[in-house]
């Protein structure tokens, strides 16, 4: 049997279920697909990944390439549009069956769904592996309506079982495919595998993970953040290999709030999973899975004020700034920058949700549309939205000003809108 196995979010072979199950066949070929989609811009005026995930995207693919080299395989690399790309490969009749890593958000499920109902000779099969559970354990008919009810119905339920790395892999087809190549580059995070469970051991070598409760909302700072999310985001690193370090930790040094607050953040993007799946092209929809339409709308002006940094308020600006420079900023900056367009500029939250695809490193579909929503008042939270005071943030978490002062926070005083209501020019202060 001569097997297609399609890599998405799961750029690892430690633990990776999809590969092993591709590790039986007698042939194999395995490909990632660059969507030239990703570099073109929406609606909105975002692409889908901008140049800080692509140089870490690149650096993990290196990382993989490596990786499948020493067990006898090749990743082939394909660029142009993922359903073209993958049918083209099908008509070939080389291959009998098509392999691939569960989706869960219904864009990237798009393309896989046409090829399951054009290719019925051909068997294609999803394996659960960028989740903490397997799909049968979840109850999509009575699929909760908030974190709080999916953790209690999920919470005595056991991890789906870690798999070792094949030590040899079948022989590889030759495929027309690009030269796999990264950047040189001194920028942090670095990706990979390898990268990421350094990472990993590094960690929970330190005390860090025993106090993260304490320094979770901090915006910047020594162990502000895991950062997991950079590793789990494409799959360089599954959550059980997370989880297996921190009950491991959690033995050896005791099991505390701060532990379990670990493992409550995996759980929030484990919902964010099913959650996606569930509700499919409605974690993308305007009015959400509630079908209740906000009262935004897309104010051009605002919005790109906001993308730069130039709001009337430091904290934000600090944050858009270091979200421009590096492709990451802490979870509570991203709350406070959300409830700032969304309430305060009363701006459309897909644009939020947009901007936040192109420039995060650690873009994942299900946990930014599903956490925009979040924000929003049109997803799962059950008090309807989340409104934070600025203020009051910045005197809780940059007190000091040092987070602003690094990232070049500083108010803006000019009109967020250059029309007014009745669309003529608005006099820009000091002219």
């Amino acid at each position: 049997m001569t097997t297609l196995y399609v890599l998405t979010d799961d750029l690892r072979i430690d633990d990776n279920p999809a590969l092993n199950l591709a590790a039986r066949d007698e042939k194999l070929a395995v490909i990632y697909c660059i969507d030239d989609a990703v570099f073109k811009t929406d609606r909105f005026g975002c692409r889908g990944m901008g140049q800080h995930r692509w140089r870490f995207l690149r650096q993990s693919l290196q990382d993989l390439n490596q990786d499948l080299a020493e067990r006898g395989q090749v990743l082939h690399l394909l660029e142009g549009d993922t359903l073209t790309l993958s049918t083209d490969l099908l008509r070939t009749d080389q291959f009998s069956r098509v392999i691939r890593t569960r989706g869960h958000d219904h864009r990237t499920n798009l393309w896989w769904n046409q090829l399951v109902a054009r290719f019925v000779d051909i068997e294609f099969i999803e394996v659960d592996g960028s989740t903490l559970f397997d799909q049968e354990q979840i109850q999509f008919e009575t699929f909760p309506d908030s974190f709080s009810k999916f953790r209690k119905g999920i919470e005595d339920r056991p991890f789906r079982h870690s798999v070792s790395a094949p030590n040899q892999l079948p022989g590889s087809l030759d495929l027309d495919s690009r030269l796999i190549t990264a950047p040189t580059s001194d920028a942090s995070p670095r990706g990979g595998s390898l990268a990421g469970k350094d990472h990993l051991t590094h960690y929970f070598s330190t005390e860090a993970a025993c106090v993260y409760k304490e320094t979770r909302n901090a915006l910047h700072g020594e162990h502000y953040s895991t950062g997991f999310s950079t590793y789990l985001a494409n799959g360089s690193l599954s959550p059980i290999q997370v989880v297996q370090q921190l009950f491991q930790y959690e033995r050896e040094f005791g099991k505390n709030e701060s532990t379990q607050w670990i493992l409550f953040e995996l759980l929030w993007r484990e919902f964010f999973r099913w959650y996606g799946l569930r509700y499919g092209d409605l974690l993308f929809e305007f009015a959400g899975i509630n079908g209740q339409r906000p009262l935004t709308s897309f104010y051009r002006d605002r919005f790109i004020k906001w993308t730069e940094g130039r709001t009337p308020w430091p904290l934000v600006n600090a944050a858009m700034n270091e979200l421009r420079e590096t492709g990451l900023i802490s979870n509570r900056a991203r709350q406070i920058v959300a409830s700032c367009l969304v309430n305060e500029l009363e701006v459309d939250w897909r644009c939020g949700a947009s901007y936040f695809a192109e420039q995060l490193i650690d873009y994942d579909a299900c946990s930014n549309w599903g956490n925009w929503q979040y924000i929003a008042g049109v997803g799962a939270d059950p008090r309807g939205g989340r409104h934070f005071n600025i203020d009051k943030q910045t005197e809780l978490f940059d007190p000091d000003a040092s987070y602003r002062n690094r990232w070049g926070g500083a108010a803006v005083n000019e009109p967020l809108d250059s029309v007014d209501y009745y669309d003529w020019p608005v006099e820009r202060i000091g002219t």
